[in-house]
């Protein structure tokens, strides 16, 4: 018996080992097995000589090689080395493919980027580059491919885990990756619909009440339809609205808007007497991050900085003369118009005295485990496709809605951006920018000999009656685009006065400029933080610059806690609540007490005054977009503006009115119920030791990889969460939604860069998480704790500086 025991056990256990063993072979082979080596040699089909890429110890490539279209093909190929799943994924959204990897719940992801049409817009424009741009892309798009052809099985943990075999990259892949950003940084047709329903809720003068003023202390970055057709088109607008919030739950990304800070100081206020530039766009947070730091150098092209995976060349950077950082413009570039239909024959709609018939694009969509595609037909107006087909039943309501966009328009921006790269004065940099068309942006500049500039590059509809506001009628052609402004009478500055140069998102130029640009411009609380610190010191180091990416100073604060400061309560935990805000800095500082108290009662105070009057509309006059993959809503920050405004300036007013009760309430009133509200929150969450209150418990950022929803892949992808100061008005912007409980931070600053410009070797620069896509590499994350506490990583630049940096080195080979 005790050798029968003694042979089970044996058995058993040989069992097990086996079942550990086949568990880590197959780990090995699906995870492990795909993170690629930074060393050693590999061939490159294509090159005319051999290539050097040298990194650093963070995995940041140098390459040297023999002329422009070498150095383009190694970095696609090690762009596809590093990030290929990000890339799949970027490129499958441009194409409308991800229900063929993650089934019926994306496809109505995949519905919307079909309607829209990225990837035609794609196609058109890829048809018309020039011979420079389609060699330089075709280059880039030959590393990539390289890179697959041979590492089959081997190209990520997420092609093994899904089982997905990449097909070869093409032109119009690279083009629908820009065209998505493009898209992404987009803010208007969202407003619109908004705009309509407020109107249709609350009439035209209490609508008009909800737009903020442009804060009058904030500075610039330069010294209708009938009544039964706009009810049926509130409908169609909340049932679009509906459908696009439904797209986010398949993927695990942010929801809401994202703002970017960049600044120039001339050499007069510089402790160096060089001209420095500043650069922090900020993105939604993710792993891998968005960008992919780099340094190309050759003949033809010497150039570093962040590039974006799946596109060739550095976005934001330097090369040898000059440095440029880029914000979102939050220019106007879509505008949405209501298509009168044929009574009798379909698909036909009205323009002038004529009906015209529509183009039909049948798209056939693939979803995973289903045996039969979907088949979504997209028609497409003379003002572009009508995206109100997204909506099921739409055409039960009898409107349709089409959307005209800048993006569906080819344009030049591989040229643009290749000659941006190669630019090496204000006039060149001019040049290269006059061809960037979507998304429009703001571009500041500097330059080895000292000076600094600003522009806005970029496609601008120019119009005549329609301001872009709400939806505009499509058959009278008095709404139409008169082409764009040129590019020459767009805003711009050269060595301004003052010696400093700020964009942050905020409003652009003055009421006297003589073309309309939008109205959903940031409020400017961060770019008025930024200049006040800019301008307390004669004489700024790059230290200094760091400071201020890193500052968690909220001007914002600093009008709106006062009034709650000044408010009594018997309430003992009200007490101390008001006592930390009476003598808080309005820093929103991880460990501040006070900080966290503010949020809550600035979230309690928006819905008390605003959030039950609006209703279904909340989410959106709030600016909490409706999807995880367009990040922008129009109204982000606006409403908090609004109601600092009208705290400061009413004491009373009808939007005071308890909704519950329809009881009149004063100002301090109102303020009183949203303090003792958050108070009372804050203590159900975190106890009542006010000790135990500090904005970083609550306020925390959480890495999320696509595959990290999936809880049996949670620890492998994620990482996180990390308590994190900042907030949507400090400079150090970290973004959350504003409803309670409060949700994770969602936009951050995804790249920061710090330019003392003509002394390259001493700029410094940090992403969010890391450089490689994959999740078992040193890379994957080595970054996350340098952002958290401020820390920058030097971005050498001549070649003894890079040698002295480098810990890996790969040499590919024709």
């Amino acid at each position: 018996m005790n050798a029968l025991w003694l042979v089970g056990g044996l058995i058993l256990t040989g069992l097990l080992v086996l079942a550990g063993a086949l568990v880590l072979a197959v780990y090995w082979r699906l995870v492990q097995r795909p993170t690629p080596k930074l060393d050693g040699a590999a061939t490159l089909p294509g090159l005319s000589a051999a290539v050097e890429a040298l990194r650093d110890k963070h995995g940041i490539p140098h390459i040297y090689a023999a002329n422009l279209s070498d150095v383009l093909r190694a970095q696609g190929y090690l762009h596809a080395q590093d990030r290929l799943w990000q890339m799949e994924q970027n490129r499958r959204i441009a194409q409308g493919r991800l229900a063929e990897v993650f089934g019926p719940l994306a496809l109505d992801v995949d519905r919307f980027s079909r309607i829209v049409g990225f990837y035609r817009a794609a196609a058109l424009e890829a048809d018309q580059l020039d011979e420079v741009a389609r060699g330089a892309v075709d280059a880039y798009v030959q590393g990539i491919n390289a890179y697959m052809a041979a590492h089959p099985g081997r190209l990520g943990a997420e092609f093994n885990l899904l089982r997905v075999t990449p097909e070869p990259w093409t032109v119009d892949d690279v083009i629908g990756v820009s065209k998505v950003m493009a898209w992404m940084l987009s803010v208007n047709w969202e407003g619109e619909l908004t705009r309509l329903q407020l109107v249709q809720k609350f009439g035209p003068l209490a609508a008009s009440e909800l737009e903020p003023e442009y804060p009058a202390q904030n500075p610039a970055i330069l010294e209708g339809v009938g009544s039964q057709e706009s009810m049926r088109l509130l409908s169609v607008a909340g049932l679009l609205l509906n459908e696009y919030e439904k797209i986010r739950r398949w993927v695990g990304q942010p929801q809401e808007g994202m703002g970017s800070n960049a600044w120039a100081v001339a050499p007069k206020a510089s402790a160096t007497r060089r001209a420095m530039l500043c650069n922090d766009p900020h993105l939604g947070l993710q792993i891998p991050g968005v960008w992919y730091e780099n340094h190309l150098e050759c003949p033809e092209l010497r150039v570093s900085g962040a590039s974006l995976p799946g596109m060739p060349g550095v976005v934001i950077g330097h090369n040898q003369e000059i440095a440029w950082g880029i914000t979102n413009a939050f220019v106007d570039s879509q505008d949405l118009y209501v298509e009168r239909a044929h009574p009798e024959r379909p698909l036909h709609f009205a323009f002038g005295d004529e009906w015209y018939g529509a183009t039909v694009v049948e798209e056939i969509i693939h979803v995973r485990r289903q045996a039969e595609p979907h088949v979504e037909q997209v028609v497409i107006t003379r003002h572009g496709p009508l995206i109100s087909r997204w909506v099921k039943g739409e055409a039960s309501l009898g409107l349709h809605l089409a959307l005209r966009w800048t993006g569906h328009d080819p344009g030049q921006n591989v040229r643009a951006m290749m000659r941006l790269n190669q630019a090496g004065s204000w006039a060149e940099f001019q040049a290269a920018l006059a061809e960037w068309s979507s998304p429009p942006q703001n571009f500041v500049y500097a330059d080895a000999d000292g000076n600094i500039g600003y522009l806005l590059a970029g496609r601008v509809p120019l119009r005549r009656y329609n301001l872009g506001l709400m939806p505009a009628p499509g058959w009278d052609g008095a709404h139409e685009w008169q082409g764009s402004i040129p590019p020459t009478e767009l805003p711009r500055s050269f060595n301004p006065p003052s010696g400093k140069i700020v964009s942050a998102n905020h409003k652009i130029v003055g009421d006297d400029y003589h073309h309309f640009l939008g109205m959903d411009f940031l409020p400017g609380w961060r770019a008025a933080r930024i200049e006040e610190l800019l301008n307390e010191k004669e004489r700024l180091s790059l230290r200094d610059m760091e400071e201020i990416q890193l500052d968690t100073g909220s001007k914002f604060a600093a009008v709106l806690a006062p009034f709650f400061a000044q408010l009594n309560s018997d309430d003992p935990f009200v007490r101390v609540a008001i006592s930390h805000l009476r003598k808080w800095n309005h820093r929103m500082d991880a460990d501040s007490i006070a900080a966290l108290i503010f949020q809550y009662a600035l979230i309690g105070l928006l819905d008390e005054v605003y959030g039950g009057k609006l209703e279904e509309l909340r989410d959106d006059f709030f600016g909490i977009s409706s999807t995880p993959l367009f990040l922008i809503n129009g109204f982000s920050l606006r409403v908090a503006t609004r109601l600092q405004q009208l705290i400061r300036d009413q004491l009373e007013s009808p939007w005071y009115t308890d909704v519950k009760t329809g009881r009149h309430r004063t100002r301090d009133e109102v303020l009183y119920a949203a303090l003792a509200q958050a108070v009372m929150l804050i203590r159900s969450e975190l106890g009542d030791n006010a000790l135990r209150w500090n904005w970083g418990r609550m306020h925390q950022a959480r890495y999320v990889h696509p595959l990290g929803s999936m809880r049996l892949f949670r620890g492998l992808f994620n990482r996180g969460p990390f308590p994190v100061g900042g907030d949507a008005t400090t400079p150090n912007q970290t973004y959350h939604a504003p409803r309670l409980p409060l949700g994770l931070v969602q936009v951050t600053a995804s790249y920061r860069q710090v330019f003392e410009v003509g002394e390259w070797d001493t700029a410094r620069s940090v992403t969010t998480s890391g450089q490689s896509g994959h999740p078992m590499s040193e890379q994957y994350a080595d970054q996350i704790t340098m952002w958290r506490e401020g820390v920058y990583h030097a971005m050498p630049w001549s070649r003894p500086a890079v040698e002295a940096a480098a810990r890996f080195r790969m040499t590919l080979y024709p």
